[in-house]
């Protein structure tokens, strides 16, 4: 794994500053987990732009967080941020597709997730992906490429290339062995992980993790790869401690850490 090195005298702006967007009505949780998993990840800043309804649950959990109205201009939601997460409980309302919008009007990395996949393959536009991950699970993918899932699942190989080809980011295939591909050319496996990480939220740490990574200046390549190597560990210290049925999302927070450190940072 490439390394990530600290000097002794770094400050929070050399480790970057991560934008989460996301958090519609009803699904702020997943912001506020992707969020605390870029900041476990090692980023220096997050910002969090979601509803309302969602700061003080945010403020509660996540001190450190901050966070910004919709309603800035973009100049200001844009300013001085290294990387964008959107998806993690975006929806497909009119807000929601104002804020992919905006997010999709910079030039700014981004790793996609969730139900700003589906927007984005609803857009009649074409964007620049090349310095971007999209993060799609079987069901996703499916949507994304237009067949089944058992075509997804047949050749899992031959649709994460696919989805590199179609979008132009690196592309992860998430589900068990995720595939990852990209610039490179090279598939990448994770052959860690568990089934106890089948649940809900999984994905929102997983995003805000590699943004974490992207915005301590890895390529979106490196983040993906390692973003979810990283998780993947996690999740199986997890199941080691406790065993995989109830695991949560956030009982890999503890762990994400200690594997960055210790794989990663010299």
């Amino acid at each position: 794994m490439k390394i990530l090195t600290r000097q002794a005298d770094s400050n929070k702006n050399d480790f970057g500053h991560v934008l989460i967007i996301g958090g519609d009505l009803g699904m702020g949780g997943a912001v506020i987990m992707a969020a605390e998993a870029a900041y476990r990840a090692g980023a220096g800043k997050v910002t969090v732009l979601t509803r309302e309804e969602n700061l003080a649950p945010l403020l509660a959990r996540l001190p450190n967080a901050m966070s910004i109205s919709p309603n800035s201009s973009k100049q200001k939601i844009l300013a001085n941020k290294t990387v964008i997460v959107i998806g993690c409980g975006l929806g497909k309302s009119d807000w929601a597709r104002k804020l992919f919008a905006l997010a999709m009007s910079s030039d700014l990395p981004k790793i996609i997730d969730a139900d700003a996949l589906n927007i984005l393959n609803e857009s009649k536009k074409t964007f620049d992906l090349s310095n971007s991950v999209i993060t799609p699970h079987v069901g996703e993918a499916a949507r994304l490429l237009g067949i089944s899932t058992d075509e997804i699942q047949k050749n899992r190989t031959a649709s994460v290339k696919k989805l590199h080809q179609k979008f132009g980011a690196t592309a992860i295939l998430k589900g068990k062995g995720s595939l990852i591909f990209g610039a490179a050319k090279k598939i990448h496996q994770c052959n860690h992980g568990n089934c106890g990480m089948a649940t809900a939220g999984m994905g929102d740490v997983l995003s805000g993790l590699i943004g974490g990574l992207a915005a301590q200046h890895l390529d979106s390549e490196e983040s993906a790869i390692y973003g979810v190597t990283i998780h993947a560990l996690a999740g199986d210290l997890v199941a080691k401690n406790q065993g995989e049925i109830g695991m949560m999302p956030q009982d890999l927070f503890e762990f994400i850490p200690q594997i960055i450190n210790k794989k990663i940072c010299s």
